[in-house]
């Protein structure tokens, strides 16, 4: 993986695996685009999280419409029941792929089983879907990620009380995010540096169950906490607003995943210490050139490879780096299409 350096321009930095594909599959794309457009399915949990529809369906949409694919595009408003509707759906139209971002990872392999009955590829998209026959991952390390972002904590908070909010517990990406604070934290509980006063996974990543668990932790050790570690920004919002109320708000580290507008103000207010950003642009693009690949038979153009309990599934991951206030302004200027002005 591409670690960002602050130096780096944008385009070195995207040198890793996901530009490399991108640039092989520009090239083939012409040969391999047809006059009869290849039909694609797109499916996202929500559009509560803005990454949905401003990045990853955005840049889906972009690369699909140069490759000549006619792409359907729903989100399931993180219904299950819908998004099993919006397959069936799919398959009525006849598509050749289905591009999948699970509501319940867990329960989704059933959905990839009926896909595969009627002879549809699936590639399974950023939330990893067990044991499912599916031809490709496209995704973020989310144990590189929770390391990332534990690193940050630890480098300023080396010492004393940490409450670590994780995500649903259902999703496999939560767990892994986890298992990156944990490998870095460890150590330093095991020594007695840290303190860990508060761990809990958050159904549906909730900011208000968030909020409630650090308002718990505050309350058991007097307000004596050095870091809040939060496994998205959703959450953090939560623990930011716990506290606030008890005025250590910008005095405890905060950290989150994916840097969206909020939390990308927060950053430059000194409120939240750093956010973990992800090159959604480039999964978004990568979707499509991929399933024009799977129609036309072609393997992913990656070496890469995930275990999702039952094979090997090619991997294309996304490059990721902390987002600090030393860092937004450079960031903002390479990354306008999700930061916007700085």
């Amino acid at each position: 993986m591409t670690d960002y350096k602050a130096g780096l321009t944008r385009k070195e930095f995207f040198k890793g695996t996901m530009l490399a594909m991108l640039a092989v599959a520009a090239t083939s794309a012409k040969v391999q685009a047809a006059d009869t457009p290849v039909k694609v399915g797109f499916i996202v949990p929500d559009y509560e999280e803005m990454r949905w529809k401003t990045a990853d369906q955005r840049f889906f949409e972009e690369e699909a419409k140069k490759l000549n694919i006619q792409a359907y595009v729903q989100s399931s408003n993180n219904s299950e029941a819908q998004q099993a509707s919006q397959i069936e759906n799919m398959l009525t139209l006849d598509v050749a792929v289905l591009v999948l971002t699970p509501v319940n990872a867990d329960a989704a392999s059933i959905l990839v089983h009926r896909a595969r009955a009627a002879d549809v590829e699936v590639i399974n998209y950023n939330f990893l879907i067990p044991k499912a026959d599916v031809a490709l991952f496209i995704g973020r390390d989310a144990v590189e990620i929770g390391s990332s972002i534990a690193k940050a904590a630890v480098a300023a908070q080396p010492k004393g009380n940490y409450i670590l909010v994780f995500g649903d517990e259902s999703m496999s990406v939560a767990h892994d995010t986890a298992k990156g604070n944990m490998e870095v934290l460890k150590p330093l509980v095991d020594s007695g540096a840290i303190k860990i006063v508060s761990q809990q996974y958050n159904k549906a990543w909730s900011t208000d169950a968030a909020r409630a668990q650090v308002e718990n932790a505050l309350t058991q050790v007097n307000n004596e906490v050095a870091a809040v570690i939060c496994s998205n920004d959703g959450m953090a919002y939560g623990a930011i607003q716990a506290l606030q109320a008890q005025g250590l708000a910008g005095k405890v580290f905060v950290s989150g995943v994916d840097c969206e507008p909020r939390a990308q103000d927060l950053i430059r207010q000194g409120i939240m210490s750093v956010s973990n950003f992800s090159a959604f642009d480039l999964m978004g693009s990568a979707a499509a050139q991929a399933s024009l690949d799977l129609a036309n038979r072609k393997a992913p153009l990656t070496a890469q490879t995930i275990n999702n309990g039952s094979k090997d599934v090619p991997w294309i991951t996304a490059p990721n780096f902390n987002v600090t206030k030393e860092n937004i302004g450079k960031t903002a200027a390479e990354h306008g299409w999700w930061f916007g002005k700085a």
